[in-house]
C-alpha cells in the first residue's frame, strides 16, 4: 500500500481530518412537562426530530468549531429511499457522508424515542436498532476511498459492534504504522455502557478514552477521579501514554495523563435550568476532540474546562445549533 502523499493539493485544504464511526440514529423527542406514570396517557408540549446517534451528535458539534470539509461520518443506514434525506440533512451541515455511508437496502435507519422532562431536565431514550452496524471489511473498504485526502487523522470510535470495531481498529493501527504515519493519527474510543462485551479490550485501544458515569459506577466507583486513578481495569488496560476523561454529569469530570500520572478536575458552571440533556455527553466528547487536535499545546486541563463548559452550554438549550 501506498503511504499517504504529502504533495495532494486536498491536503492543503484540509490538514488533519476527523472520522467519526458509529451508528446513525433519527431521533424522536418528546418534551413533556414530567416525565409520565406507567399506563396514562399525556400530551407533549412539543416535538422534533434530528438526527442522533453519539457520533453523529459529536460531529454536528465538531463542524460548527472546525473548518470545512475535514469532518467524516461513517455510518451503515437503512435503504436510500428511508434514509436519504436524513443524509442530505448532514450534508447540509457540512458533515462530509458521500463516501463513508453504507445502505442497508431491505432496512430501515435505527431510531429512538426520547421523552424529555421539562421538569428535571433528564431523559428516557427507547431505542429500535434492527440493523447491521459497519462491518470490518466494510470499514477498510470506505476508509480506503478517503485517508490520502489528509495528512493526520483523528478516528473516534463509538463503543458498540465492539468485535467488528476492535478488528477495524487494529487494521487502522497496523496500516498507520506499516506505512509510517502512526504518529499523524489518534484513536479515540467511547466506553459508555458497561453491559456490552469486551469493552476492556476497547479501551487497551484507545489513544484517548472516554468513560462515561453509569460505566464507572458499575465498577463500583462514586466520582470520576476514583474511578481514573483506583480502578483496576483502567490499570491493566489502559495504553501507557493514553489520556482518558470520565464526566459525572453536571457534578464534576476529571481527566488522567496515563504517561505522566496527572490528574485534572473540573466542576462544570452552573446553570439556572437544564433545558436539553440530550447529546451532553456526545458534545462533551466533541470539545475534547476539538481541543486536542486543534491545540499545540494539547494541555489536558484546558481540553477538560473546555469540554465541560460546551457541554453545559448544550444542556441550557435546545439541539445543536450555535455551540460556537
Amino acid at each position: 500500500m501506498s503511504s499517504i502523499p504529502t504533495n495532494d493539493p486536498f491536503n492543503e485544504k484540509c490538514k488533519s481530518c476527523i472520522l467519526l464511526v458509529g451508528q446513525l440514529y433519527l431521533d424522536y423527542i418528546l418534551h413533556v412537562n414530567e416525565f409520565p406514570k406507567e399506563d396514562l396517557k399525556v400530551r407533549a408540549n412539543y416535538a422534533e426530530q434530528r438526527t442522533g446517534g453519539n457520533t453523529c451528535n459529536t460531529a454536528k458539534v465538531l463542524v460548527q468549531f472546525q473548518k470545512q470539509n475535514n469532518i467524516y461520518y461513517m455510518s451503515a443506514v437503512g435503504s436510500r429511499e428511508t434514509s436519504g434525506h436524513i443524509i442530505e440533512a448532514l450534508r447540509h451541515q457540512s458533515i462530509q457522508t458521500d463516501d463513508t455511508i453504507i445502505y442497508r437496502h431491505d432496512k430501515i435507519t435505527p431510531s429512538s424515542t426520547i421523552i424529555h422532562s421539562e421538569k428535571t431536565g433528564s431523559r428516557t431514550i427507547i431505542s429500535n436498532h434492527q440493523l447491521e452496524s459497519i462491518t470490518f471489511k466494510e470499514f477498510v473498504q470506505l476508509f480506503e476511498k478517503i485517508y490520502q485526502r489528509s495528512s493526520s487523522w483523528w478516528v473516534h470510535f463509538e463503543g458498540r459492534n465492539i468485535a467488528e470495531t476492535l478488528q477495524q481498529i487494529d487494521w487502522l493501527n497496523e496500516k498507520a504504522i506499516s506505512e509510517n504515519w502512526r504518529h499523524q493519527l489518534t484513536i479515540s474510543v467511547e466506553a459508555e455502557k458497561p453491559e456490552r462485551a469486551d469493552m476492556e479490550q476497547l479501551i487497551r485501544r484507545g489513544d484517548v478514552v472516554f468513560l462515561s458515569k453509569v460505566f464507572a459506577q458499575h465498577h463500583n466507583h462514586h466520582s470520576s477521579k476514583s474511578f481514573l486513578t483506583e480502578s483496576t481495569l483502567l490499570q491493566q488496560n489502559l495504553k501507557s501514554n493514553a489520556k482518558a476523561f470520565c464526566t459525572w454529569g453536571s457534578e464534576e469530570a476529571s481527566a488522567l495523563d496515563n504517561e505522566t500520572n496527572q490528574i485534572f478536575q473540573y466542576s462544570p458552571l452552573s446553570i439556572e435550568k437544564a433545558v436539553d440533556s440530550v447529546g451532553a455527553g456526545d458534545t462533551f466528547n466533541a470539545g475534547v476532540i476539538h481541543y486536542l487536535s486543534s491545540s499545540s499545546q494539547q494541555s489536558l486541563g484546558n481540553a477538560l474546562e473546555f469540554a465541560c463548559n460546551l457541554a453545559t452550554k448544550k444542556v441550557s438549550q435546545q439541539g445543536f445549533d450555535g455551540l460556537k
